[in-house]
């Protein structure tokens, strides 16, 4: 039994609506996005605004728990962008918006050297979260109709693990790839979020 249902998932993926696989490219340059952020936020920071890389430091101890604060700050920017969202007539638009306002976000971290202006950097990052978290979603959904919808969102759940596996594979070559700075690293981050902006356009909705 166990093999027949194997079998289906495999031919539901086959059957799968062109907006699950489009909508799964968008999402795997989000989230590989977000991984670099939850996983280099601590050095970056306690590199650009303590100036210390030495993890025993008290530096990088006070960095560890600014990003606690920071990660707060994102949260705002999230559920208040989360009310804007609606307001847009097309959701592609809302999706490309917040992607790349998310980007602009990543990318000022590397800039900035000011525990406090970071506020602004996670504001930012915050819009493209809450896109995240809502939009994928509601294209699927818009397009799924019948018995498997479940099964779908079910599958779709694979879109968020499968880009967080694959860049924490490549996580350290492409650190090193861009220098060995943990902050450079929020660049990177930028970029993926400004190539999942553009792998909107390929996202077809009814």
């Amino acid at each position: 039994d166990g093999k027949k249902e194997k079998t289906n998932m495999i031919a539901l993926l086959a059957k799968a609506p062109k907006v699950f696989w489009t909508v799964g490219i968008v999402q795997f340059f989000c989230w590989a996005a977000f991984l670099y952020m939850w996983t280099y936020t601590n050095g970056a920071i306690a590199d650009t605004v303590w100036g210390t890389t030495d993890v025993a430091s008290e530096g990088y101890q006070q960095a560890g728990n600014w990003v606690g604060v920071l990660f707060a700050v994102q949260a705002v920017g999230s559920m208040l962008w989360a009310l804007v969202i609606p307001k847009f007539k097309d959701i592609k638009v809302a999706y490309v918006v917040s992607l790349l306002i998310g980007a602009v976000g990543f990318a000022s971290v590397f800039f900035i050297h000011d525990q406090y202006l970071l506020f602004i950097s996670f504001l930012l990052i915050g819009v493209a979260w809450a896109a995240m978290l809502a939009v994928p979603f509601t294209l699927l959904t818009n397009s799924l109709s019948g018995e498997h919808i479940g099964t779908y969102l079910g599958l779709f759940n694979g879109t968020i693990c499968l880009p967080q596996i694959a860049a924490a594979a490549c996580g350290g070559l492409v650190l090193k790839m861009v220098g060995g700075a943990q902050v450079s690293m929020f660049l990177v981050a930028g970029v993926l979020l400004v190539l999942g902006a553009a792998a909107v356009r390929f996202v077809k909705t009814k």
